[in-house]
């Protein structure tokens, strides 16, 4: 039987997991609509630190022999169809930066919330979710300029 520590660490390394996929996603999403080039460069240097924080959970779980949960299916297909029909009535910048910003503190919030239910002492772990959420409000404060 798994222990609760070890029940914790496979949660919360889970929630970071999805956190990253999920904003990876979304801007995947957006990314070819946008015409402003400086916030797409700022998306693609946000995307690249969530593919990188994707491989490092990956590579922790493995070590910690964790199998890791992706994003559901249907999370991802109502994500996609959600910012398609966001995208389709109002494509500006003003729209996208309130869309990501909305985003990025709805997985701040879910890492944060996760951090607090599933207590670790994993220093591994804990820097992770800290990284992200860290990273996360940097990106908000960055998308402020485009509202």
């Amino acid at each position: 039987m798994e222990n609760n520590e070890n029940k914790n660490e496979k949660e919360l390394l889970d929630e970071a997991y999805k956190n990253v996929r999920m904003a990876s996603f979304a801007i995947d999403c957006l990314i070819d609509k946008i015409e402003n080039r400086s916030l797409e460069n700022l998306l693609r240097k946000q995307n690249k630190f969530y593919l990188k924080m994707v491989t490092e959970i990956e590579t922790l779980a493995e070590k910690m022999q964790f199998e890791l949960k992706d994003i559901n299916i249907f999370l991802k297909s109502s994500s996609f169809l959600g910012i398609k029909m966001k995208t389709l009535m109002n494509n500006d910048s003003p729209k996208f930066a309130e869309m990501l910003v909305q985003g990025t503190t709805m997985g701040i919030t879910d890492s944060l919330k996760a951090k607090s239910e599933y207590p670790t002492k994993n220093e591994d772990i804990l820097t992770i979710v800290d990284d992200i959420v860290s990273h996360e409000e940097e990106f908000v404060d960055s998308l402020k300029e485009y509202l």
